[in-house]
């Protein structure tokens, strides 16, 4: 069986989008229907501003996404941190430098799902990926949302990131909250059956 190859893609500052990833690809490896790799976007913002923001090393051991990755794949998740209710400027620098692909139209016809992380409940869950789907948009892809298909999207006696567009993580600077359980369930399932679906239509 020739199987399609998904790209997991993020980029993470506290290393909840990291998590969130991680618990995506196990997803992705439960149905045995994908080729599985993973990337990061690499940091923009200079390093005063990143030990004033407390942020966290990049893990050196996964690569930096490039034009070629993008090329190679057949479908994507994107893991986006969110900043001011729209993507981060590490996401953002790295699509800007699609062009060439999009003058060939490289991308047309793959399938990309998202998954994003916030500061707060109302910190841009869902504004975060619709300010990303003109991309997917431009670029000819299919963008695959989850849905309303996971239990826990529906759990209001407790904080639960998530969205139908995709997983999601809450995390407040304020203090230190880890990737919950009903968080990476939702992650998990949203690897689960994006691979699914991808599988059911690649040739």
């Amino acid at each position: 069986m020739n199987k399609p190859t998904v790209y997991v893609i993020y980029h993470s500052t506290y290393g909840h989008l990291k998590t969130l990833a991680d618990t995506i690809v196990e997803g992705l490896k439960a149905t045995d229907l994908v080729n599985i790799e993973v990337r990061q976007f690499e940091e923009t913002l200079p390093q005063e501003v990143l030990e004033k923001m407390h942020a966290l090393p990049q893990d050196k051991t996964v690569p930096f996404v490039t034009l070629e990755d993008m090329e190679k794949a057949d479908a994507f998740l994107f893991g986006i941190p969110t900043r001011f209710g729209t993507m981060g400027s590490q996401v953002k620098t790295f699509l800007d430098s699609t062009g060439g692909l999009w003058a060939k139209k490289a991308l047309v016809g793959k399938m990309a799902g998202v998954f994003v992380g916030t500061g707060s409940q109302s910190g841009g869950q869902e504004s975060t990926t619709l300010s990303f789907i003109p991309m997917l948009a431009h670029h000819g892809m299919i963008f695959v949302p989850m849905g309303f298909t996971h239990e826990n999207l529906f759990c209001v006696d407790e904080i639960v990131g998530g969205s139908p567009y995709g997983a999601g993580s809450i995390a407040p600077k304020s203090s230190v909250r880890p990737v919950s359980d009903k968080e990476k369930e939702i992650a998990f399932h949203q690897g689960e059956s994006f691979s699914i679906i991808v599988s059911k239509y690649h040739k």
